[in-house]
């Protein structure tokens, strides 16, 4: 017991002496245009500040040094926008966002000697871009007959990322063939898919057909656990909960001590979301093997919202630590999916003398002309063609 309390009073003491990196809060997503606040908040504790770098995909952007005139500098790089009167020591704002924006952010900070201490944490920032306008169906004909071939493409209005596209015939998704996104100059993405097949008898209910072309787009973004610690020599345990993520996932269930043979049996749980989050495990940096892994039973609310938990267990060997050290870590991916439905758009379609199947794209009236006009429907929304099949004695 004593041994315990002298161990406590040495970190306490430690904590007070060494600089520590408290947090460091980076946005997830963002849409582009939104302004962002970039800050990494520290303890210097007896020691003195030498300078604070933030950089983006190992590429330094802001510098402050306390004893430079002015002590605050930027660095011109692709995505980066500081509004330097805002900015002050770790805290950066950038009032504006583009594609360029997107990537691994990181933030370090050094002290002065005679320790030269340095520490870091980075996190990731995603940039999305929704459809500015509505994607465009290709591809329709003005007449339909039996044993025809209907060949349409669905076209979505450019985004980031780009939009899943699907085809439904009478509410069962039609196999297509993926078409590669193509991204256009400024980093967003057009997504096309192709509907081909032949229209035969069975394809009418009641004597209509409906297909339904739907666009979807995911924004995934991962959320960090705080990091555990254990090292070789006491095998000690320490948290990083400076590194912990709001609204990040937790990690319980583990012990104060561990060595070479011990087994670790751990759980990582996710905060509530719909749909649910997919956690991961790491090692050193390194996603885990399978049979590290062991699924938990989820916490499911009241409000259909759940928290999944996924465990970790294996037994401890000398090659799980890098210098002295293991360092276990947990994530969880939440994908938030847009999806809007228009009103149904009816075309009406009358049977010819030769079975022809004649569409009126504009809706009010049935004719015979020719000309037509391309269907189109809002991003994310679903497109309706109802053909109506009519007999006449």
């Amino acid at each position: 017991m004593l041994l315990l309390t002298m161990t406590v009073l040495f970190l306490t003491t430690q904590d007070l002496l060494c600089l520590k990196l408290r947090e460091i809060k980076v946005p997830a997503v963002v849409i582009r245009g939104e302004p962002v606040w970039l800050n990494c908040t520290y303890d210097l504790g007896n020691e003195t500040l030498y300078s604070i770098k933030w950089h983006k995909n190992n590429v330094e952007f802001y510098r402050y040094l306390p004893e430079d005139r002015p002590p605050g500098q930027k660095y011109e790089l692709a995505g980066i926008h500081l509004d330097l009167s805002k900015t002050d020591r770790g805290n950066i704002f950038m009032p504006y966002t583009d594609v360029d924006s997107e990537g691994i952010y990181r933030c370090e900070v050094s002290t002065e000697a005679p320790n030269f201490q340095t520490v870091k944490a980075e996190r990731e920032m995603r940039i999305y871009v929704n459809p500015s306008s509505k994607p465009v169906i290709l591809g329709t004909k003005s007449y339909y007959a039996p044993g025809d071939i209907v060949n349409v493409t669905c076209v979505s209005a450019p985004s980031r990322p780009a939009a899943i596209l699907k085809w439904w015939i009478n509410g069962e998704e039609a196999r297509t063939k993926r078409m590669p996104s193509i991204e256009s100059p400024d980093g967003l993405f057009i997504s096309k898919l192709r509907l081909k097949f032949e229209a035969r008898p069975s394809h009418f209910w009641d004597g209509k057909m409906k297909l339904q072309c739907e666009a979807i787009i995911s924004q995934a973004h991962t959320l960090r656990s705080e990091e555990i610690i254990i090292t070789s020599n006491g095998a000690t345990t320490a948290t990083g909960a400076y590194d912990q993520q709001k609204d990040g996932p937790t990690i319980d269930g583990g012990k104060h001590v561990y060595s070479v043979g011990d087994l670790v049996d751990i759980n990582c749980t996710a905060a509530k979301s719909q749909p649910p989050a997919e956690l991961h495990w790491y090692i050193n940096d390194k996603e885990v093997r399978p049979e590290y892994l062991v699924p938990r039973k989820p916490i499911v609310y009241q409000n259909g919202e759940e928290s999944p938990v996924l465990g970790l267990r294996f037994i401890v060997k000398q090659r799980h630590f890098q210098k002295q050290e293991m360092r276990l870590r947990c994530t969880a991916t939440l994908s938030e999916v847009k999806r809007m439905t228009s009103e149904p758009l009816e075309a009406i379609l009358s049977e010819q003398q030769k079975s022809d199947l004649h569409v009126d794209l504009n809706i009010s009236s049935v004719s015979n002309r020719s000309t037509w006009t391309p269907l189109v429907l809002h991003p994310l929304c679903s497109l309706f063609i109802f053909l109506v099949s009519r007999n006449f004695f």
